[in-house]
């Protein structure tokens, strides 16, 4: 490298060239960059974290009651066929001595008495109030009462009859499952839920 002499016999060494560091729109851009990514990770771990950790809520039966109006416990017995936490709104209800031939059989007779829990739909209707009495028996002489009984007993001695005695024998322990779900659909129309039903009597002679 050369050296330049100045007027008075000194040397003067060459001036280097500056070195340039980042440009300043060079570095905001990548801390701008960064932010993002950054940002983006927050975000896809949020939403990844509230797929597996948050609970998803359910169809249930709750949701499809509340648009109804009424609560999950209006239109049937908890888990279908157990008793209402609330056993007072429960009434029961027998059907009485059934009497018929089973199918192709004149000469033999079948007589099925079953017992039914029931509630009301609506515990504030002012019709179904008056179908249960003071201490909460059922009145049978109560016109909605005496229109579902007539309406269950033609219903019931139909389907027992469509049987031989042979079937109704071997499906003996399968008839209340059987008689609750011809009923429920009747029940209904009475603004009524059906629970269990329990065979109280059952003889073939």
């Amino acid at each position: 490298m050369s050296t330049e002499t100045n007027v008075d016999g000194e040397k003067q060494e060459p001036l280097k060239p500056e070195k340039k560091g980042m440009s300043m729109p060079l570095m905001i851009g990548a801390a701008v960059g960064v932010l993002v990514i950054v940002m983006l990770g927050v975000v896809l771990g949020v939403v990844v974290a509230s797929k597996f950790i948050m609970p998803q809520p359910a169809a249930t039966h709750e949701a499809t009651a509340a648009k109804s109006g009424h609560s999950s416990n209006s239109g049937e017995f908890e888990s279908e066929g157990r008793m209402l936490k609330n056993l007072h709104e429960v009434m029961l209800l027998e059907t009485g001595r059934i009497t018929t031939n089973p199918k192709g059989e004149a000469s033999v007779f079948v007589v099925v008495n079953f017992g039914m829990e029931f509630k009301k739909l609506d515990p504030d209707n002012e019709e179904l109030k008056k179908i249960a009495g003071a201490e909460g028996e059922v009145d049978h002489e109560n016109p909605i009462m005496k229109k579902l009984m007539a309406t269950m007993r033609g219903k019931l001695n139909n389907m027992l009859a469509s049987y031989t005695k042979d079937e109704l024998l071997a499906k003996r322990g399968e008839l209340p499952e059987m008689v609750k779900k011809e009923l429920k659909p009747i029940f209904k129309e009475y603004e009524l839920a059906l629970g269990n039903v329990t065979i109280q009597e059952f003889i073939i002679q």
